[in-house]
């Protein structure tokens, strides 16, 4: 086997290719049988106009591909499965994985400079305080550098720790590349052996064990009632801040890697926010500091000699798939510095492809282990290893991340998704969150989140996948992109849309639309994202029968699923609609409705947290503030249509979002609720006129357009049922011989 040559993100034809070695990938070349390959046709280091598109296998691509777009491009289509093979391999994928963190560089402590530390930070401190204000100063600067070295250290330690898991994970998934990386995991794993004994040296085992016995102590007795605390207050008030005092100190040398007796500083906590000047401070201070170096005395006088020693394995918290450990919270970043320098310092063997560490520890830390207090350690003893369940590994099969689930290839040769197949894409996909096409023998084709889709295959569901956003064509989206960012028109109208309030203006009812969710998710997506990204996933989202499985909430991890906030914008409308058109007449005297059919508007879609006034308080839509910041749908919310909202008579809305937010109207719901709209506002200028004879009214203008609408038949999407196009036809011609027979009577 060829030697793993090691280059920063680049891939080189040493790299074996496994089941992608066939897959044809699309470039640009310019004219010539030796001219470099791009992996996009706008490449900066194309010196001619004029290039032209090719399909070739990958192997081919390799040795001419661009080194700009070989170090930077996306040669594989985003969500294909050689696009993700490729995405793991290159940029900050598994090759710059395998460069990093396997050898000392210019950041590197050496073992002299940790010995020094050491020493500075493991001596004992000064207790004349004579000799300690003489060399305080040059105390102080020498245990804050060696305080900087130890931090450095532990740093190196858990980024290269990070950096060896995320590689197995990697691994996991591709495991025809395991053989050609063995030979730079193992020097990965012997680096991060070396800075994990450094870490350990810059720790005692004296402070760690005295730290596992603070969280075994009970709460002392308080001196509330103490004359000298006069000033905290009454002896209740003072009892709660030394309670107070307690619980800072008890937990801060609980979770901290230095001794107890290094945290007499929060003594100051008691008289925090009382000036210096105030008679009495300085007593309570000493006080305070009394009441601290008797706590750390009362600590058992033999930690340092504890014995009893005891084998655990220790179960580390798993990062989320997909984590990217340089741009997010440090790898094990929620352990506390006890816990990381007690596996420094203890641990015996470590498995960092399942995050196992095997430690030695003496009984007091056994018993703060075992006890769980609230850590992210899970503790088993090595005998129960094979029954304790490693549920927050990732765990893969070899070939789940293979061709055949992903890929281009025709629908009917693609196989089911798997658990595996959707664990695998949280790792490899940055858009692992998007919305997928999916299709089903019990449901058909669905929209669904990523969330969903994994309910659904654990419950046993059978998908395949069709396509995600990025798999919809050009075509579909670059018109309407081009149309909303048009240099006239772009910044023409005002982000949001004004109401407009007469329904025979042509823009009534638009803010209603989906063409102005497709506008406002554009104009929302300028200098926060690709507004072309934007367009396709809200035409994707469009497909789901239920908006609430874009986003249902916390998975079985406790991550979030979220859709784009502008991407809601486009998918609900934040008004309310005006139903009084198809309310009953007489239904209220002040709001007479007309009794108009609801038409295609029949199913509109209604979201509220409650349609029915089942609970107490009033409904919310999705995005009111009195909702909090979340402005996603999920599973609590509740889905009525505007057929059962009108019936609806207990719905008690919100003054502020109006109770419900609307699923945006197609171009002919629009149409029609102007229809209606302005059919309901000539029927209320009819019984005006009927109402007033004695004043004038123009007659005419209302019998001309009453005539218009009684011989224009409704468009044919309006209604779906026929006895709803009698009811409107019926309704148009009662209004129109009301008005002529009053008409004929005046004359």
């Amino acid at each position: 086997m060829k030697e793993v040559v090691v280059t920063y993100g680049l891939l080189t034809p040493e790299v074996p290719l496994g089941p992608f070695e066939a897959s044809v990938i699309k470039v640009w070349s310019t004219p010539g049988k030796t001219a470099k390959l791009h992996a996009t046709e706008h490449c900066s280091r194309v010196r001619t106009g004029r290039v032209v598109p090719s399909d070739l296998p990958l192997p081919a691509v390799m040795k001419r591909m661009c080194p700009q777009c070989a170090r930077y491009g996306s040669w594989g289509r985003p969500g294909t499965g050689v696009g993700l093979f490729l995405g793991a391999l290159t940029g900050l994928g598994l090759l710059y994985e395998l460069d990093r963190y396997s050898e000392a560089d210019e950041d590197y402590v050496t073992d002299d400079e940790v010995q020094q530390a050491a020493a500075v930070l493991l001596q004992a401190r000064h207790e004349d305080p004579e000799e300690a204000d003489e060399d305080e100063e040059d105390d102080w600067r020498a245990r804050h550098e060696a305080q900087q070295v130890r931090t450095s250290v532990f740093d190196q330690w858990r980024s290269a720790a990070g950096s060896l898991h995320r590689a197995h994970r990697l691994l996991a998934l591709f495991p025809w590349l395991t053989s050609w990386a063995d030979a730079g995991m193992r020097r990965k794993a012997s680096h991060v052996a070396g800075l994990q004994r450094q870490a350990g040296r810059l720790v005692t085992q004296e402070s760690l064990v005295a730290a596992a016995c603070v969280t075994a102590m009970d709460t002392p007795e308080l001196p509330g009632e103490d004359p000298v605390l006069a000033l905290l207050g009454d002896p209740a008030t003072a009892g709660r801040r030394l309670e107070s005092l307690w619980r800072r100190w008890s937990e801060r040398t609980a979770d901290s890697w230095q001794h107890p007796r290094e945290h007499g500083h929060l003594a100051y906590d008691l008289v925090q926010g009382i000036s210096s000047r105030r008679k009495g401070r300085q007593a309570a201070l000493e006080r305070a500091e009394e009441l601290v170096s008797a706590w750390t005395a009362a600590i058992p006088a033999d930690t340092a000699g504890a014995r009893e020693e005891q084998v655990l394995l220790l179960q580390l918290p798993a990062p989320e798939p997909g984590y990217r450990y340089d741009r997010d919270e440090p790898f094990l970043g929620g352990l506390s510095e006890w816990e990381l320098g007690m596996v420094a310092h203890w641990a015996t063997e470590a498995d960092w492809d399942k995050l196992t560490v095997t430690v030695r520890v003496p009984q007091p830390v056994v018993s703060r282990l075992l006890s769980g207090r609230g850590s992210q350690l899970s503790c088993s003893t090595p005998g129960r290893q094979e029954s304790t369940a490693q549920a927050s590994v990732l765990q893969v099969s070899g070939h789940s991340a293979g061709p055949g689930v992903f890929d281009d290839t025709p629908v009917a040769e693609r196989r089911p998704v798997t658990a595996s197949d959707l664990q695998s894409l949280r790792v490899l996909s940055r858009d692992a969150d998007g919305l997928y096409l999916v299709l089903s023998l019990g449901n058909g084709p669905e929209v669904l989140s990523l969330s969903v889709l994994e309910k659904r295959v654990a419950a046993g569901g059978r998908y395949v996948f069709v396509a995600a956003a990025s798999d919809l064509p050009d075509t579909l989206v670059a018109p309407r992109q081009e149309e909303l960012t048009a240099a006239d028109t772009a910044d023409a109208d005002p982000v949001w849309a004004p109401r407009v309030h007469g329904p025979s203006h042509p823009d009534f009812g638009r803010h209603l639309g989906t063409a102005e969710g497709e506008r406002l998710v554009v104009r929302l997506a300028r200098g926060q994202r690709d507004a072309e990204a934007a367009l396709r996933c809200l035409a994707l989202a469009r497909g789901t029968a239920d908006l609430r499985n874009l986003d249902d909430g916390h998975d079985t991890d406790g991550r979030r699923d979220r859709m784009p906030f502008l991407v809601w914008d486009g998918l609900l409308a934040a008004d309310r609609l005006s139903l009084r058109p198809f309310r009953p007449a007489g239904d209220n005297p002040r709001q007479e409705g007309s009794g108009l059919p609801l038409g295609v508007l029949a199913r509109v879609q209604l979201y509220t947290t409650d349609g029915w006034g089942r609970f107490e308080g009033k409904a919310h839509a999705p995005g009111c503030q009195h909702q909090g910041r979340d402005r996603g749908l999920n599973r609590y919310f509740e889905l009525l249509t505007v057929e059962e909202m009108l019936r609806s008579h207990q719905f008690i809305p919100c003054s502020k979002c109006g109770g419900y937010a609307p699923r945006r109207l197609s171009a002919a719901q629009v149409a029609y609720y102007r229809a209606a709209h302005q059919m309901h506002d000539l029927a209320g200028q009819v019984r005006w006129a009927l109402g007033h004879p004695d004043l004038e009214a123009d007659t005419a203008s209302l019998l001309a357009e009453l005539r218009h609408w009684d011989s224009t038949p409704p468009a044919d999407e309006w209604f779906a049922e026929g006895d709803e196009n009698v009811q409107w036809h019926r309704f148009t011609a009662r209004l129109l011989r009301q008005l002529e027979a009053a008409t004929a009577d005046g004359r």
